[in-house]
């Protein structure tokens, strides 16, 4: 009998204690979670975009003269100096032309000293050596355009480049100004030409910064600059064309190279800032994360994702209230769920 009231009175004792037990008390029973400060920071979200590598110039290069391509001295590809030869024409009737030009001056030289010498002898007419001058000076004249244009029979580089492209051969018969090659100006500088929708090209001018990234160059990062934004959309493609100025520093450039760019527009903003893994859900611009209640449960706070940062989100909305947000342990929890903070997260 003694035996059967020590287990009853046993029973009744256990079942006290469960029933005070508050399950959102039970720290064996609580989430264990780390915990991150929100900071507020003044941030432009940034303009993600790709583009082409070029140079800080491109220029058609040509004869001023049509004719007869005599040679051609550089190739695609090349790198030229400054004043260098890349192409001629075939010079004979360039230089006959000059030397028909020089006779004809030589002539009209003669005569007008011819008719002074007259004149002072009153031989002459003062008509007729003002005649003879207006001569001299048309023959001056064509000697020196023959001059001229024998001079730019030969296509020189105008600055230390790359030859881009090559579009003539020898022998061939090219009009004036028709293109040979498209030249690239060789410098420290190069573009990075990037193409806008009309919702970014309002955000973005001349002056804001970027960073750019190749695929030919893994890891590394370029800064930038804008130079100049189109004032106006392509018609054919609907976009604004923008070009990055970028320094190519030690890394060996080629025209064409594909690259992404992250601008950043010079007006800014107030953002909440949070590690990525404070993010518990996220479905677009629509997220979660999880605060700390003073009761020690989670709380589900949504928000609004303005942009992200490597390892970091940008929230735009929500979080005006909140000091501090849950990272490591929030895929663990539950609106109203106990948590435990260990400590602080990163």
């Amino acid at each position: 009998m003694r035996r059967s009231v020590c287990c009853i009175l046993i029973f009744l004792l256990i079942a006290s204690a469960c029933g005070r037990r508050h399950p959102g008390r039970d720290t064996r029973q609580a989430v264990p979670v780390r915990l991150a400060p929100v900071s507020v920071r003044r941030l432009a979200e940034p303009v993600r975009t790709s583009g082409f590598l070029s140079s800080q110039a491109e220029i058609r290069l040509g004869f001023k003269t049509g004719g007869v391509i005599g040679s051609i001295h550089a190739h695609e590809g090349d790198r030229v100096r400054a004043g260098q030869a890349l192409a001629s024409l075939q010079p004979d009737e360039f230089r006959a032309m000059a030397e028909q030009a020089r006779q004809g001056y030589e002539k009209a030289s003669r005569d007008y000293e011819r008719a002074n010498s007259l004149f002072r002898d009153s031989v002459a007419t003062l008509e007729q050596v003002q005649d003879a001058e207006t001569g001299l000076n048309v023959a001056a004249a064509n000697l020196k355009i023959a001059e001229y244009n024998l001079a730019h029979s030969t296509v020189t580089a105008p600055s230390d480049g790359v030859v881009l492209k090559r579009l003539a051969e020898p022998h061939e018969l090219i009009g004036p100004g028709y293109p040979v090659f498209l030249f690239g100006t060789a410098g420290p500088e190069w573009l990075v030409k990037i193409a806008l929708s009309d919702r970014d090209a309002v955000r973005v001018s001349a002056g804001d910064s970027a960073s750019v990234r190749f695929d030919a160059f893994p890891g590394a990062r370029f800064p930038g600059r804008v130079s100049r934004v189109a004032g106006a959309p392509d018609p054919m493609s609907g976009v604004f064309e923008a070009a990055v100025s970028v320094r190519r520093g030690k890394h060996a450039f080629i025209d064409g190279l594909m690259a992404d760019a992250d601008v950043f527009p010079s007006r800014t903003r107030e953002y909440r800032v949070v590690p990525v893994e404070a993010l518990a859900e996220s479905d677009g611009e629509e997220a979660v994360v999880y605060a700390v209640s003073p009761d020690s449960t989670a709380r589900r706070v949504p928000v609004r994702v303005g942009f992200f940062m490597d390892d970091s989100a940008a929230i735009a909305s929500g979080l005006d209230s909140v000091a501090a947000v849950i990272t490591e342990g929030s895929a663990y929890c539950a609106d109203g769920a106990a948590v435990r903070v260990i400590g602080p997260g990163r």
